[in-house]
């Protein structure tokens, strides 16, 4: 039995899905092309008709992610419930994937010029999006005021991610009043 061709998005979506699997399971420098092509059942060259390096691969993951989280960013700002809603998530795994992979793009953005402008690409989009939903969903105006309030929670946030696994969790009553006060702080009824 033939089976289905698949298209090109198709493919890209299948070698991004086995890049982040490596990535997450031994980091980016470690996550080899022969790995990647083997898991996305493809040659090595088969992956280089879609993406010309790694740093290809990561440029659409991050803009696959930017585009999740573009579709996600108003339920993020909505503060009700918050901390559970965003840190105690009902998929474990797909949450420390995504915390990992995280990781991994802000730290090779670090070293790498190329992926920081991808990453700085990406953050400006996310934050132009947040600065327009908060505007409307809150009593604010000023944008760099906005801006600033945006840059606290994504920096909270971020904290709060990577050090996942200090916390326990379910968070206590305690982290929870704290954690509403500050989002009624930043964010005004």
């Amino acid at each position: 039995m033939k089976k289905n061709p698949v298209n090109e998005q198709e493919r890209r979506l299948q070698i991004m899905d086995a890049f982040i699997v490596h990535v997450v399971e031994k980091g980016f420098h470690k996550a080899s092309m022969a790995d990647v092509a083997k898991t996305a059942e493809l040659s090595v060259g088969q992956i280089y008709r879609y993406f010309a390096h790694k740093e290809d691969i990561i440029r659409a993951v991050v803009e696959r992610k930017t585009e999740e989280y573009l579709q996600m960013m108003e339920q993020f700002l909505d503060k009700k419930d918050w901390l559970t809603r965003i840190f105690e998530p009902e998929n474990e795994s797909e949450f420390r994937t995504q915390r990992i992979l995280n990781m991994e793009i802000k730290a090779e953005a670090n070293r790498s010029p190329i992926l920081a402008k991808i990453q700085l690409e990406a953050d400006q989009r996310l934050t132009e999006h947040a600065i327009h939903l908060v505007r409307r969903k809150y009593d604010l105006d000023n944008e760099e005021d906005i801006k600033a309030r945006i840059q606290f929670l994504v920096a909270l946030t971020d904290g709060l991610l990577h050090r996942r696994d200090f916390f326990a969790a379910p968070y206590n009553a305690s982290s929870h009043r704290v954690f509403n006060h500050m989002l009624n702080e930043l964010f005004p009824d």
